[in-house]
């Protein structure tokens, strides 16, 4: 009798040993089933209406920046670009690699910015050049390149795209 109360209480024992390591491998998270923040590099990344974008952001060597740095990014899609005649990122690209991020930087204020929160007037860009907010009616410009698409979020900021390119 005693042995037989000794083997169920030793059979206990491991079946519930065996269910509770059971339950804390099954709750394992793999690093694939996690959902990751979304940044403003893997909008631009996955995007094909910004490619030219995308293509100079690498080529600048940008995209980590973008990645972690609270940013708003103000980004001429590829209509964008071809409006100024500009229908390769290789004419970006070609350029020395400092012009490139400078002409990338003149497109992002630093810190978040929605759509409902710029406000008219002049800002610095990250590459310390201004950038002129004004608003008719209800249409915002950023040196006269409207925003066409407002606020799309990222973990790490906001993008605004706009209608082309700012050079001026």
């Amino acid at each position: 009798m005693k042995k037989n109360r000794f083997l169920r209480l030793g059979a206990l024992f491991f079946l519930i040993t065996g269910l509770f390591s059971l339950a804390l491998t099954s709750c394992k998270e793999n690093e694939e089933d996690k959902v990751k923040p979304v940044t403003i590099t893997d909008i631009i990344l996955k995007n094909n209406d910004f490619s030219m974008l995308r293509d100079i952001m690498l080529y600048a060597g940008m995209s980590d920046a973008m990645r972690t740095e609270n940013y708003t990014l103000f980004a001429p899609d590829n209509d964008a670009f071809e409006k100024a005649n500009i229908f390769s990122s290789s004419v970006i690209t070609n350029l020395p690699k400092d012009s490139a991020r400078f002409f990338l930087q003149n497109h992002i204020l630093k810190n978040r910015k929605d759509y409902d929160d710029l406000v008219v007037g002049s800002f610095d860009a990250l590459n310390k050049k201004k950038l002129n907010i004004t608003k008719i009616d209800s249409v915002i410009a950023i040196n006269k390149s409207e925003i066409v698409i407002e606020d799309v979020n990222a973990a790490n900021g906001v993008i605004h795209v706009i209608d082309s390119v700012l050079v001026r």
